[in-house]
């Protein structure tokens, strides 16, 4: 059950005294129009109306509540009925006035879903502990109208009926009033003021952040860094889009010319070595320039006031996604999780630590500040991570080669017819392996051979 934010007055019926006058469509109508006229407030389009009657009257009072069942609004009228009184067949005199027989009868018309019930029994407001008030004393009764007329508590009462078996419920809390001296009242409130504010503390502990998963939306989404994501930021055919195409085609290229080197008649031809070299070099200079382009969207869009950063990016051919009310958004996330914290029990300054976690983890970040990651792309930077990474692999000593080919040449001179052939696999495979140290001769680490090694292999076996 559902109510809609724009509601803002509670209409109060009382059948106890006024159901006489109540017999017409017309009737109930005025009445509902006196009362929203005296708060200088137009007919809602959800009416809410509060019924004050007694248990006795749910069915003496059958033509009142069809009227106001069959009011006539521009949406849905939900009507909240507050019991007071002993139930019938009670006697409010005798020793227990609450028997095991007593029961409410609800007739048909309430059984509606956008009708609940709510039954306060017998109230009594005692100043004292002295005084004997009579039962359904007028004190205590306009405290809890006063409460359930505030609109956001009616719609919690009628959701939490909608809950329950049959709609009907009755009250768990009883608000009392003592006599009490100022002092004492005083410090009552500001006790409680306090357990519900928290304890002050100059060195509070940093609070943690519920995970992402569990933070309503879209403060998930902005924590997790997933807001955003589904927009593209190049605007197609501009600028910043051929730059990335084109460094995504020289990068392709540069991948085919290393498959094409790594095998055998790459390792035989210069022509393979001259083309990959000179794709590395047109990639490099296409990276170059595409990095540049980032390196001025960056400078250009943390200054200045937002047009003018959105006209620089243009220019670029960058756009921004529109915000599209996610600050309405943003703030009904920042309800929802206050609800959630205060419900859990924590106090309203841990409260105001969470938020303040929470704004430094989506604090938006000046594109100056990205300035220093793009020098983790410069050639420098390349350059130095290659050479570490790919460090040339310890030359193997002379002699471990020579008595290695010694024992292969010896292996194979008993076979006698078969020497030449003896002979001729070790020279392949040494040939192969000059070739191939002189097509990838450069900076970077040594190509594996797919094919060489595989056809001395075969010619040796």
């Amino acid at each position: 059950m559902t109510f809609p934010e724009s509601t803002t007055a509670v209409v109060h019926i009382d059948l106890r005294t006024g159901a006489g006058s109540l017999t017409t469509a017309q009737a109930v109508r005025d009445r509902v129009a006196e009362q929203l006229g005296r708060a200088g407030l137009p007919e809602p389009d959800h009416p809410l109306l509060l019924v004050t009657d007694t248990p006795a009257g749910l069915t003496g009072h059958q033509l009142q509540y069809e009227l106001l069942s069959d009011y006539r609004a521009v949406g849905d009228t939900r009507i909240l009925v507050l019991l007071v009184g002993i139930s019938p067949g009670s006697s409010a005199g005798g020793e227990e006035p609450y028997g095991p027989d007593r029961r409410l009868v609800r007739p048909t018309t309430l059984r509606a879903s956008t009708i609940g019930l709510l039954w306060a029994g017998d109230l009594r407001s005692a100043r004292t502990a002295l005084e004997r008030p009579e039962p359904d004393d007028p004190a205590s009764l306009a405290v809890l109208v006063d409460l359930l007329s505030v609109p956001d508590v009616f719609r919690r009462v009628m959701e939490d009926l909608g809950g329950l078996p049959d709609s009907v419920a009755a009250p768990g809390v009883r608000l009392l009033e003592q006599d009490l001296p100022p002092e004492v009242r005083d410090r009552a409130w500001r006790d409680a003021l306090s357990r519900f504010a928290g304890e002050g503390g100059g060195g509070a502990s940093p609070v943690a952040l519920p995970p992402a998963a569990r933070l309503p939306e879209p403060l998930g989404a902005l924590v997790s860094g997933r807001e955003g994501r589904g927009h593209g930021h190049r605007q197609p055919n501009g600028p910043a889009d051929l730059a990335h195409r084109t460094c995504a085609d020289s990068l392709d290229r540069v991948d085919d010319d290393l498959v094409a080197l790594r095998a055998l008649p790459g390792l035989l031809s210069p022509a393979r070595r001259e083309a990959l070299e000179s794709d590395l070099d047109q990639a490099r200079g296409r990276l170059d320039e595409f990095r540049a382009l980032v390196e001025r969207a960056l400078q250009g869009s943390g200054s200045g006031a937002a047009a003018e950063s959105a006209a620089r990016l243009a220019a670029l051919g960058l756009r921004v996604p529109p915000a599209e009310s996610a600050g309405e958004r943003v703030g009904e996330g920042l309800r929802e999780l206050a609800r959630t914290l205060l419900d859990e029990g924590l106090a309203l300054r841990s409260v105001a630590q969470h938020f303040t976690a929470l704004a430094g983890r989506v604090e938006p970040v000046p594109g100056t500040a990205l300035l220093h990651r793009l020098d983790d792309h410069s050639e420098e930077a390349v350059h130095r991570g290659s050479a570490t990474e790919y460090a040339a692999p310890p030359r193997t000593p002379a002699a471990p080669l020579f008595l290695a080919g010694a024992a292969g040449l010896l292996g194979g001179l008993w076979q006698g017819a078969l020497l030449p052939l003896a002979l001729v696999v070790p020279l392949v495979f040494v040939t192969v392996a000059v070739w191939g140290a002189r097509r990838l001769r450069t900076g970077r680490r040594t190509a594996r051979w797919t094919a060489g090694p595989r056809v001395a292999a075969v010619a040796g076996g």
